[in-house]
Order: structure tokens, then sequence, then C-alpha cells
């Protein structure tokens, strides 16, 4: 494959090799592309997240919450989060 870039992207890339960032342009582009599959599955997941919670949110599986219950969802959050740091290994929490 043959890629025509602009000089202005052509400098970027080559600088950048120059610069010992990359070994070759070669390496540049298919850390790009990989980058670019992982941009993609990440939006496709979060698609998926999105459309999970508005066909909850459409069969009324929500809660709504105002200055006066917003404080259970508070502890809640901070019930669950404190659940996951003694549940899950290597959280990446420093002692």
């Amino acid at each position: 494959m043959t890629i025509t870039l602009p000089p202005e992207l052509e400098k970027l890339v080559l600088d950048k090799v120059n610069r010992g960032e990359y070994e070759s342009a070669d390496s540049l582009f298919e850390e790009a592309v990989q980058r670019l599959i992982e941009e993609d599955a990440n939006r496709n997941e979060i698609r998926e997240r999105v459309e999970t919670a508005e066909s909850e949110i459409n069969r009324g599986e929500f809660m709504e919450y105002d200055e006066s219950n917003v404080h259970e969802l508070a502890r809640d959050v901070h019930e669950r989060g404190l659940k996951r740091l003694t549940t899950e290994p290597n959280t990446g929490i420093r002692e």
C-alpha cells in the first residue's frame, strides 16, 4: 500500500521518526491504525451501553434523584466502590 500525505503530515511523521519516537513511518502508521481499531471498539461498547440504558429507561427501570434523596445515591456509589476495592485484585491503589 502506498499512502500520499500532505506535506505538513509527512513532516510530522518524519520528525517523530527522526526523534526516535518510532522506528519507522510504518511503525507509526501501524500504531495509528491499532488505535483506530481500539477507538472503534470503545465507541461500539459505549453505544451498546447507551442503548441498554435507554431500554431500561423505557421500561421504567430507573430512579429519579433530587435534593431529598441524592445522598442515597452518593452512599450507594461509595459502598459499591468500597466493595469493589475489597473484591477485585490489582486495583492500582497504592498504600
